[in-house]
């Protein structure tokens, strides 16, 4: 049994250097690798396109309509508002809501006109927005002067004119109230109650001079108590 396993042995040690001999020898890890990266070289690369991401050819440039006019503000033309309360809108349709409202006269630069609208910028606010290209002018026109309320008329109240008999016994009576004592005319009474007759200060010269009669009152004295 050792003999076979012997001679087993023999033969391949025997076979060992028989490769040897003949020059082929056992390729090591090193040079499995170098023989892999030489195939690697060997094979030609495959050529790929390179698509562009974005072509510029295809790129859209935005140019204004030949509708509209694109101005800077700068060079933007100057117009005024013809109309009175025109809408100031915040785009070109009668249904964009209204920032404000204009009077004839406004002063505005006209930076785009498309159509029946035009954007504008308001000179005074410098706000931009739309408004009727119809309402827009290039010469000022004046606003309408508001017109001034009328004043009702002044109704002259006439002033009663008191008759000459009113004032003929208001004289009369101022002037017993200033006589200091009962008996100033002839009809007058005295404190007993029995009548003045000659005993007034009317019927006796000198002294106090009462006015006592209609007869006495003169047209001046009229004049100047009316006047009072």
């Amino acid at each position: 049994m050792k003999k076979r396993y012997w001679l087993i042995g023999a033969l391949l040690i025997y076979a060992f250097f028989r490769q040897t001999d003949d020059g082929s020898t056992v390729p090591s890890s090193q040079d499995a690798v170098s023989s892999r990266v030489e195939r690697a070289v060997e094979i030609e690369p495959v050529e790929v396109s390179a698509r562009p991401t974005r072509e510029l050819s295809s790129a859209k440039v935005e140019t204004p309509s030949s509708d509209g006019l694109e101005l800077r503000s700068a060079d933007a033309p100057i117009r005024y508002v013809s109309g009175k309360r025109v809408g100031f809108r915040s785009g070109p349709s009668t249904t964009d809501p209204i920032i404000d409202r204009f009077d004839a006269g406004r002063k505005v630069f006209l930076m785009e006109q498309a159509g029946d609208w035009s954007r504008i910028r308001d000179d005074l606010t410098q706000h931009e927005g739309w408004i009727a290209t119809r309402f827009l002018s290039e010469t000022r026109t004046k606003a309408a002067p508001a017109k001034k309320e009328k004043k009702p008329e002044e109704i002259e109240v006439a002033v009663p004119v008191v008759p000459d008999s009113v004032l003929i016994q208001r004289i009369i009576a101022e002037s017993l109230d200033s006589y200091p004592s009962s008996c100033a005319c002839p009809y007058s009474r005295d404190r007993a109650g029995r009548r003045c007759g000659k005993r007034s200060a009317y019927s006796k010269p000198g002294g106090y001079s009462p006015v006592c009669f209609p007869g006495d009152v003169s047209k001046a004295m009229i004049e100047a108590f009316r006047s009072r």
